[in-house]
């Protein structure tokens, strides 16, 4: 005869069952994942190798040169004279030294130049105009379906 204890050993050892099974199915379909994200990882490295090799391929000075010679007439291209690299001291000035402009972005949105003045009565000038009226298309009745022959399609 069972003892009350028995069933209650019972539906735990029930419980402890399901409980693992569900982990243990978790962690497979977390190694699954894992897999097929390392699989994704291989291929993105295999796909940068190969556009690495190719850049390489087509970055070839004899390549270029071949290049430069096939299609001179059109590009009309010519060597870099040294004195066309500019040395850093010759590079313009920081946007720290740029002189400042006489008036600020704020007094021009406040409208305090004449000319941001005039233009704000123009757009006010052209708000006051009655809006035309938009065109509708009008309904196509049912008997006046245009028919479009392409010729693509054989019937």
């Amino acid at each position: 005869m069972l003892r009350s204890f028995d069933l209650v050993l019972i539906g735990v050892m029930t419980a402890t069952a399901v409980v693992t099974y569900t982990i243990k199915h978790r962690a497979d379909e977390k190694l699954a994942e894992v897999r097929r994200l390392e699989a994704e990882i291989k291929l993105e490295k295999d796909t940068i190798d190969l556009l690495k090799a190719d850049w390489a391929l087509l970055t070839q000075p004899n390549r270029l040169h071949r290049l430069i010679n096939v299609y001179n007439s059109e590009l009309q291209l010519t060597p870099t004279v040294p004195t066309q690299l500019a040395m850093p001291k010759e590079l313009p000035m920081l946007k720290a030294q740029l002189p400042q402009p006489e008036t600020t972005i704020e007094e021009i949105i406040a409208g305090k130049s004449s000319e941001v003045a005039a233009a704000l009565k123009g757009v006010e000038a052209a708000k006051a105009k009655p809006s035309s009226k938009v065109p509708v298309p009008t309904p196509r009745g049912r008997g006046s379906i245009e028919v479009i022959s392409t010729g693509s399609v054989k019937r």
